[in-house]
């Protein structure tokens, strides 16, 4: 397998979010309350003490990076994996960058300083499916990571062909939702941006390896 910096690097990130959020702490006043959950518009609708805004974001990371270690070895990823492992690696460390960064946004507004999470949220997935979509052409057929439908599963010709050609649609949809978070597009948009454009994604991915399938089972 391929030397491995998946584990390291997020555990560090986890490391960091948790010494800057720990900052945060000491510099908030008394009795300060943060946000942990949001409404449509992105409204703060229930706060708690940023003490336990803080054990619940740490253990949510915690919980991602044991299951990121472990998953492979639960799920027997094969040789497929192993040739796959560096956008597997790439994943894990952006999701748990993303948690770090929703935890220091929400921590810091015990100091007062209101970060506007939807846009925060969009950018982030933009850049998330970015990473992903440069990573795609790269996978292998495995048991755990990639565009995994019964078509791709079927035939690993239309597994390279639905990966590489998904590979610049994510790049671009990842581009056009950071390009909505930064507020090109204007800021009249609801909390549901970004499960839209990854549903239409899901919705493509399918499709698409499902014509593959198709052509490929035509004679001739």
């Amino acid at each position: 397998m391929q030397d491995r910096y998946g584990p390291i690097v997020s555990f560090a990130v986890i490391l960091t979010t948790l010494a800057i959020s720990l900052g945060i702490l000491w510099m908030a006043p008394p009795n300060s309350m943060v946000p942990v959950h949001f409404s449509q518009g992105w409204a703060r609708d229930h706060f708690v003490s940023p003490w336990k805004k803080l054990n619940i974001w740490i253990g949510l990371q915690l919980g991602l990076w044991t299951l990121m270690y472990g998953l492979p070895s639960l799920r027997r990823s094969g040789e497929g994996f192993q040739a796959s492992v560096s956008v597997y690696d790439a994943a894990w460390i952006t999701v748990t960058s993303m948690l770090g960064l929703l935890t220091i946004a929400s921590m810091e507004q015990a100091l007062g300083i209101r970060i506007a999470m939807g846009s925060l949220t969009d950018i982030m997935i933009g850049g998330f499916l970015i990473i992903v979509g440069n990573g795609l052409g790269k996978l292998r057929p495995n048991t755990l990571v990639g565009i995994r439908t019964p078509w791709t599963k079927a035939s690993v010709r239309v597994w390279d062909q639905t990966h590489r050609a998904s590979g610049p649609i994510f790049i671009l949809a990842g581009v056009v939702l950071m390009a909505v978070g930064f507020g090109m597009f204007g800021t009249n948009r609801t909390h549901h941006t970004y499960l839209t454009v990854v549903f239409l994604l899901a919705v493509f991915s399918w499709g698409l390896s499902w014509l593959l399938w198709r052509k490929e089972q035509r004679p001739g």
